[in-house]
C-alpha cells in the first residue's frame, strides 16, 4: 500500500519477484536435485512440479528482471503467488521454529 509511485512499485516488485522465485525454487530442489541461482530456470523447474502456478512463477521471474510499476502485477505477486506459496512450503516443509532471541550487548 506504501508504494504510491511508479519507482515505488518497480523496486519492490523487483524485490517480492526475486523472493518468490527464490521460495518456490527451494520447494523443488529436493526432488530436482540440484541448485541453480538463474531465475528463469527456477521459475521453469518450479512450473514442472507445480504446472497449475507456472505461468504466475513465470511472470514473478519476470519481474524479479525487469521490475513492473502495474499494481495488478504487485498485486498477483503479494495477495495471491505470495499466500499459496507460504501455505504450500509450509505443508512440504513444516512450520518453522521461531528464531532465538539474541541477547543485547
Amino acid at each position: 500500500a506504501e508504494a504510491t509511485t511508479d519507482a515505488d512499485r518497480r523496486v519492490l516488485s523487483r524485490l517480492v519477484g526475486r523472493r518468490i522465485v527464490r521460495t518456490g525454487f527451494t520447494l523443488v530442489m529436493p526432488r530436482w536435485g540440484g541448485w541453480t541461482s538463474d531465475l528463469n530456470e527456477s521459475a521453469e523447474l518450479f512450473g514442472h512440479y507445480y504446472p497449475e502456478r507456472a505461468e504466475q512463477m513465470r511472470l514473478a521471474a519476470s519481474t524479479g528482471r525487469t521490475p513492473s510499476a502495474d499494481p495488478a502485477v504487485l498485486g498477483m505477486l503479494v495477495d495471491d503467488l505470495g499466500p499459496w506459496l507460504a501455505a504450500e512450503y509450509t505443508a512440504v516443509h513444516g512450520q518453522k521454529a521461531p528464531r532465538p532471541a539474541v541477547a543485547p550487548g
